[in-house]
């Protein structure tokens, strides 16, 4: 922090103050910043080391703060503690071991002066967040109902408070998140306020909407006192996650509750609760807790995500997103629940669970838009019939991370008329994946990601215009049919045993990349130079044996883009390969260590090359061969990592050139330094020359 910053008195926006030690910023420097607004945090509170010290700050006559954070630094708070318990023990002779617990003598030192007593702010203040405080109670100012405009206050890892605020009185506050408070084991009625008989006709938190508790590994018990007009009103969201001791009870009547979340609390008891306004519910591994059904059932809901389906005899009607986590019976909720004519579901996600047997009863609702399966078991039950059935509004498609024993799989696109996305990835147990389409059947299919299937030996793709196909990581992967006229951009990467037949490609294809596929090496009865439509090429990884590319008569006239990258023994470029590609307006040399050479004629017969990129070619001695002062259309030129690289041209590079970067080239950058390198005034005219990020 600057020094002496509380004589700027009309200092209005201090974001953050970190308190110092010594020479640091002492925490009176706020003191006379009365007219701070806005937001300010306050960190490092460890280095306050009394209340006097936060008497200092001042904090109840910023009237303008309408956010405070009051930071402690949690590690350093306890080594700190832990150095003043020793010594006080070392006075007293009660301990003699260094490093003694946390016990009722660091209450006292952290408590000493009371800090957080004396960190009190204006009662205008609107938000307030506490972390990481070291005493095992908050102030009595936090809760006081005076403090009439707070809205929001969240308390971080203060793992050494035994109990929360009196919270239930403040009058206006809408959201409260409790995180990380460890040594809380029970809340009641401490938490709401005063619950004598005479209080009680009014709600506690009358205006609370959201409340959140995560991450409280000790909290067993949560007591409710409703009084005679019961609690959280006007609460709309409630969240509970990882509570792994929390037995209950929650508050039986939540009435306006719009949004319930809890997970992984797997004790609670079985109590019923009231939410009939419920419109989106998360119970995953939460006990035997269960939802007590409205007479008129559950209307409102629309988002549902469970793991115990048991409760569950019939979905709502009006239900739109369905997630099942952790099932090990999931098929029976597919058989029946799903099949009801008012079922309107739209998106299904089954996570971490498995299917036992076949199922009885096939089909999803005809609604669904989107189905999502993530590390699930045994899809063998399910796959094989599902892929079978019509579904006109599905569009999404993701499986992952799942077993299937089925090792054939066969998928007709006429069933499927608006699928626009099918992604397969981590399916085990799958040999041979056939997608299908009939002539003048509609479809809608535009991306197909087939990823990280060990087994896969054999795919074979549908005839399509306008669609993307990505096939990675399928290390067993040999055979990709296809009777395809038109394709939008085809990938292949990490096919290590991926061969194409003769003429195999697509003459329609417009984008071609080959990464890491060891056996393709591109060659001429490929049938690339009659792929008419091919604008954009990328190789890179792989065909270990090429010391030459392009070869003659190997790509189109049409390409427009040329990316080679990491070809480990690729020596030059060749000339007559090279001469063919008329229209290329970007050519890239990326990460070829042998790389030397540009061919015997170079560049200068792509008149049409626009950008160019060379990078980390660690052997590159020169580019006069290239011919750069031919290239009349060139705009950016980028030279980076080459460092034995030394001479740029013989000529005056081009007026079109707008842009020059050199990074990394030692040699290369001495020649071309500003009004005094050999190069200089072959490059002085360009606009924009960057040189190790220096602009020029």
């Amino acid at each position: 922090m600057p020094s002496d910053i509380g004589n700027l008195r009309s200092l209005r926006t201090l974001t953050d103050f970190i308190v110092g030690r010594k020479n640091g910023s002492r925490i009176g420097e706020l003191r006379k910043l009365s007219d701070i607004q806005g937001r300010l945090k306050i960190s490092k509170l460890h280095n306050v080391e009394s209340g006097g010290d936060a008497m200092e700050a001042n904090l109840k006559d910023k009237r303008y703060l309408d956010e405070l954070v009051l930071a402690w630094d949690k590690d350093k708070e306890t080594d700190d503690v832990r150095q003043k318990v020793v010594a006080w023990d070392k006075k007293t002779d009660d301990v003699t071991q260094k490093g003694a617990p946390w016990d009722k003598k660091t209450e006292d030192v952290i408590q000493k002066g009371d800090i957080l007593n004396n960190f009190q702010p204006h009662r205008n203040l609107k938000r307030l967040y506490i972390s990481s405080f070291g005493g095992s109670r908050f102030s009595d100012w936090i809760g006081n109902p005076s403090f009439f405009s707070l809205v929001s206050l969240e308390l971080f890892h203060c793992e050494h408070c035994s109990s929360l605020p009196p919270l239930g009185r403040l009058p206006s506050l809408k959201h409260l998140h409790v995180q990380g408070m460890t040594g809380i084991e029970k809340v009641g009625s401490e938490f709401y306020g005063n619950t004598s008989s005479s209080a009680t006709v009014h709600p506690f938190f009358p205006s609370l909407c959201t409340l959140r508790f995560k991450f409280m590994w000790n909290w067993e018990k949560w007591l409710c006192y409703g009084g005679r007009r019961g609690e959280f009103p006007r609460l709309q969201e409630l969240y509970i996650i990882n509570c792994p001791k929390l037995i209950g009870k929650l508050s039986k009547q939540l009435r306006s509750l719009k949004k319930l979340e809890i997970t992984n609390c797997p004790q609670l008891l079985g109590a019923s609760i009231r939410v009939p306004a419920i419109h989106e519910l998360m119970m995953v591994n939460c006990g035997k807790l269960q939802l007590k059904r409205p007479a008129c059932g559950f209307t409102c809901l629309e988002i549902l995500e469970i793991s115990d389906i048991s409760q569950w005899k019939q979905l709502p009607s009006g239900l739109k997103k369905l997630s099942i986590k952790e099932c090990d019976s999931t098929e029976t909720l597919l058989e029946g629940t799903l099949q009801s004519n008012t079922c309107l579901l739209q998106h299904l996600v089954i996570r971490n669970s498995s299917f036992s047997r076949s199922l009885l009863m096939v089909g999803l609702p005809s609604t669904l838009k989107s189905l999502k399966i993530y590390n699930s078991t045994k899809l063998e039950f399910l796959l094989p019939e599902l892929l079978r059935c019509h579904h006109p509004f599905l569009e999404y498609i993701w499986i992952e991370g799942s077993t299937c024993d089925s090792p054939s799989l066969s998928l007709s696109l006429s069933i499927f008329p608006r699928l626009t996305n099918l992604r397969m990835e981590d399916l085990e147990g799958l040999e041979s994946l056939s997608i299908l389409i009939s002539k003048g059947d509609p479809t809608s299919l535009s991306c197909l990601t087939v990823t990280a299937c060990p087994g896969l030996v054999s795919i074979e793709l549908p005839a399509l215009n306008l669609a993307s196909y990505w096939i990675s990581h399928c290390s067993e992967l040999k055979f990709l049919k296809h009777n395809l006229s038109s394709l939008q951009r085809l990938s292949l990467e990490a096919c290590p045993e991926l061969l194409f037949e003769r003429e195999s490609l697509p003459l329609d294809l417009r984008e071609l990349e080959i990464s890491n596929c060891n056996k393709l090496t591109p060659r001429v009865d490929w049938g690339l130079q009659r792929v008419a439509s091919l604008t954009h090429f990328t190789i890179r990884n792989g065909c270990e044996d090429m010391e030459l590319f392009p070869g003659e008569c190997l790509l189109p006239s049409t390409l427009t883009s040329l990316e080679i990258e990491h070809l480990p023994n690729l020596k030059s470029l060749e000339s007559k390969g090279l001469q063919q590609l008329t229209s290329l307006t970007k050519l890239s040399i990326l990460n070829c260590p042998k790389f030397q050479s540009f061919g015997e004629v170079g560049l200068q017969h792509l008149t049409s090359l626009r950008h160019i990129q060379i990078s980390y070619c660690p052997v590159l001695k020169s580019l006069t061969d290239v011919g750069l002062q031919h290239l009349l259309s060139l705009e950016e030129l980028w030279v980076i990592d080459c460092p034995k690289l030394q001479y740029l041209a013989k000529e005056r590079l081009p007026n079109s050139l707008s842009c020059l970067t050199i990074k990394e080239c030692p040699l290369l950058e001495h020649r071309c330094q500003f009004g005094k390198g050999q190069y200089w005034h072959y490059i002085a005219h360009i606009p924009h020359i960057i040189i190790n990020d220096v602009l020029y």
